[in-house]
């Protein structure tokens, strides 16, 4: 048995490739969410870290698509806690930063592999007051931000898995300060933070489930969405865009 084996039920990755192919809804709104994404990049080498089933290589130029493990469906092997020091641009994620039981190492490792001035850009579960309450009723993992505190280190389930949807807002809103102080530490800071997506997302059915809306609809509902004031957004959003970038003058360096 490979390590693929091991880590993902491929026959699950295949019915996820196929339902990506087979929607049109569910391409819709994802592609503007790897847009969104790529047009935070800085120009040079871009690398994607749990890549899953690649689709953002077919929407964001030159970008290296990875997961913690080789399948058909990533160019390479990467774990986010020894991302290869290549003087990588930038660094992109979707909703893997949730996962990670160690994410300061992840940042860690990141600004080691960066150049001066590159970008860390993760899209990410957003624990607002309407992102709890949908994720409680909708999703299997958990979404609890309130669970997200310094060390931030966090223990495996009986599975030796780990996931909280709330991590991004833990880190960025109820924990800011203290998460700003341990990016400084590392010669990162945060560049920006976007709240997103509402009604579209949900209305793709996901890869699980057939789609309520059909793509022109969801564009106009997108298009809507963008219109929402961020303050409010920061109240009712499903996910959210962090931006962080490591410091012009960083030498980090690994030891």
């Amino acid at each position: 048995m490979n390590n693929a084996e091991i880590t993902y039920d491929l026959k699950l990755l295949q019915q996820s490739r196929e339902k990506w192919a087979g929607s049109r809804a569910l391409r819709t709104v994802y592609e503007a969410i790897f847009r969104d994404m790529a047009a935070q990049r800085i120009a040079g080498p871009s690398l994607e870290l749990g890549a899953g089933i690649g689709v953002a290589g077919g929407v964001i130029s030159d970008l290296v698509t990875s997961d913690v493990v080789k399948t058909e469906y990533v160019e390479r092997a990467v774990s986010a806690y020894e991302i290869p020091a290549e003087n990588w641009a930038n660094l992109m994620a979707m909703d893997t930063l949730h996962h990670l039981q160690r994410p300061m190492d992840f940042f860690a490792s990141a600004a080691i592999s960066l150049r001066p001035g590159g970008r860390i850009i993760l899209m990410e579960p957003a624990g607002t007051w309407w992102g709890r309450m949908f994720y409680r009723m909708f999703h299997h993992e958990p979404c609890l931000p309130a669970e997200i505190v310094p060390p931030f280190e966090f223990p495996a389930d009986e599975n030796g898995e780990f996931a909280n949807m709330g991590m991004g807002e833990g880190l960025l809103t109820r924990k800011r300060p203290e998460f700003e102080t341990r990016l400084d530490e590392l010669g990162l800071r945060i560049s920006a933070v976007e709240y997103r997506d509402l009604l579209a997302y949900p209305a793709t059915g996901g890869f699980s489930n057939r789609a309520i809306f059909p793509a022109e609809i969801l564009k106009v509902i997108m298009a809507i969405e963008k219109m929402i004031p961020q303050l409010l957004m920061q109240k009712l959003a499903l996910r959210m865009l962090i931006v962080v970038e490591k410091k012009p003058d960083s030498k980090t360096a690994r030891e």
